[in-house]
């Protein structure tokens, strides 16, 4: 009997108590997603809007009105890049001069020049007004897409008239007879500096391109151009 006890005694005494519960580990701290905001779209330069205009031959599209200047026929065409509409395509040729850009991917660029005597016969330094305006590329809540190099000039006009009643973000700057300008529009409206920037040198100055075009855009009135109605 007492071996009996003993033995009961002992495995007792082998039983342990069990402990407290392993603290459960703390879960680690919140890290939020992080989000890729896109850097903003780089400006379509001026600089850069008159080499595209000038990278190959141009195609004619037509001649017809233009936004808010019925009365004076614009003249487009296109290339492998960008269509370049000459707003005031006279076969005589006026005292102002506008080209407009259209970058499919890039946006659009206005360049305007007005002096004492048509402005392919004078250089800058005749130009009592000199001034351009840079609009990206519309985005999805403009309701407007891209402009298309393969639109008929029926189909130009009414994309122009669409974007320029959309009050479309822009920025601007140069001289109007003779005062400077310069500013951006909407949610561009922070980035003014960045674009006078990367336009002063063409505005005051510009490069030989620009010549160029205005000289070959003149050429190609006479032959697509009317006068003033």
């Amino acid at each position: 009997m007492r071996w009996l006890l003993a033995f009961l005694a002992l495995g007792c005494a082998a039983v342990k108590t069990p402990g407290p519960p392993a603290p459960v580990p703390a879960p680690p701290p919140f890290e939020p997603p992080v989000v890729h905001v896109p850097p903003p779209q780089a400006f379509y330069s001026l600089d850069e809007a008159v080499q595209d205009a000038l990278s190959g031959p141009w195609t004619y599209i037509g001649t017809g009105p233009w936004t808010g200047n019925h009365r004076v026929k614009a003249c487009a065409y296109r290339n492998d890049r960008v269509i370049v509409v000459n707003v005031y395509c006279t076969i005589k040729e006026v005292k102002a001069f506008r080209v407009d850009v259209f970058s499919p991917t890039r946006g659009r660029v206005r360049i305007y020049a007005e002096g004492k005597a048509p402005v392919s016969t004078v250089t800058r330094r005749d130009y009592f007004s000199f001034n351009a305006e840079s609009e990206p590329l519309p985005g999805p809540q403009a309701g407007l897409p891209p402009v298309t190099l393969t639109m008929s000039f029926s189909e130009l006009q009414d994309y122009d008239q669409r974007r320029y009643q959309g009050f479309l973000p822009s920025c601007y700057g140069g001289v109007e007879v003779h005062r400077a300008q310069g500013g951006c529009l909407r949610d561009l409206a922070p980035r003014a500096s960045e674009w006078a920037e990367i336009n002063r040198s063409f505005l005051q100055q510009p490069p030989d391109d620009w010549y160029r075009i205005v000289k070959e855009l003149r050429t190609l009135a006479r032959q697509h151009g009317k006068n003033v109605e």
